[in-house]
């Protein structure tokens, strides 16, 4: 099945999940949320994908950002979930634990 078009819509399906796994791991930004799927073996995730992602996650309260400015580079948006968002990520862990 891998790398079949049904496998790879699954995976897209379960984009917002991976990225809330990624997030509930601590406060985090983009390009590490983009290497944490890859590590998930999701890959060919483009920012164009995410960003949207991450907006629709924090316009629907389960994710918060913050930027963060540093002396060696361009300032950062950085995600976290908020108390709505581990409840929303722990009730989809159920449900997918219970589909296996």
């Amino acid at each position: 099945m891998r790398g079949t078009k049904t496998y790879n819509q699954l995976k897209r399906a379960f984009l917002p999940f991976a990225v809330l796994k990624s997030i509930q791991q601590g406060h985090t930004h983009g390009y590490a949320i983009l290497q944490e799927l890859e590590a998930m073996e999701i890959s060919g995730i483009k920012s164009g994908t995410l960003y949207p992602l991450l907006r629709t996650l924090e316009e629907d309260g389960l994710v918060a950002a913050t930027w963060e400015t540093s002396d060696r580079g361009p300032a950062r948006k950085i995600f976290e979930l908020t108390a709505d968002g581990k409840r929303n990520f722990e009730n989809m862990r159920t449900w997918i634990n219970n589909l296996t």
